[in-house]
């Protein structure tokens, strides 16, 4: 996508819905949603509506313990309550832990049971290993640190921490010769998965191409 391009996109159930409008003259809200998620006992699809309440789906279909409950996927969803309903773009409900305790010292610790990209715990000797990953941050909001780490998930060749800085300091200039138009929030989905400065990426990348859209208005 270059400067001053329009894109436009849908979805397979969208041309589904536009396709009943012109052929048979009616609106169709029908929607099928995914249930998944690590807290889920039977992941399964369901034939709903849009605008679903997710209760009636999870109702005796999750663990008991205190649960995440996302409108969409576990990267890029919303977070929702349980009595809340699926998000109009949304095709798909995730429940995971909540991650809501907190571990002292939990760093000095082993972790055979923890994820770790930079191979930090010693999980690491388990490289099969699946993992019951939960919402905890395990530390707080801290400074970018140049680690390489972002460039291995990204998937695209550009540089994306330099890109998040440009995005942080308005510089548009920066912004688009480092690729700021071949990106949208979700590309950035792993990079805050793993990002150990525990910074809102997708957030700062909705913003910066708000900032984008507003110049060239």
């Amino acid at each position: 996508m270059n400067k001053g391009e329009t894109i436009w996109y849908t979805g397979p159930q969208e041309v589904i819905t536009i396709g009943k409008l012109f052929l048979e003259g009616k609106f169709d809200s029908e929607r099928v949603v995914a249930l998944a998620g690590s807290e889920i006992l039977h992941p399964k699809y369901y034939k709903t509506h849009i605008g679903a309440r997710i209760v009636n789906m999870i109702s005796g279909n999750e663990t008991g313990g205190h649960n995440r409950y996302i409108s969409g996927n576990v990267l890029t969803g919303e977070k929702i309550e349980k009595d809340g309903f699926v998000s109009f773009y949304d095709s798909m409900v995730t429940v995971i832990p909540e991650g809501d305790h907190y571990e002292f010292f939990g760093w000095l610790k082993p972790g055979l049971n923890k994820f770790s990209f930079s191979n930090t715990f010693l999980s690491r000797l388990f490289p099969n290993k699946k993992f019951r990953i939960d919402t905890n941050l395990h530390g707080g909001v801290r400074g970018y640190v140049m680690t390489g780490k972002m460039e291995k998930v990204f998937p695209f060749d550009i540089y994306p921490l330099q890109l998040i800085k440009a995005i942080m300091v308005e510089d548009i200039d920066l912004m688009e010769n480092l690729g700021i138009y071949e990106i949208d929030a979700e590309d950035f989905a792993l990079c805050e998965v793993i990002d150990t400065s525990k910074t809102d990426i997708q957030e700062i990348v909705r913003n910066g191409l708000e900032l984008i859209r507003k110049e060239m208005s």
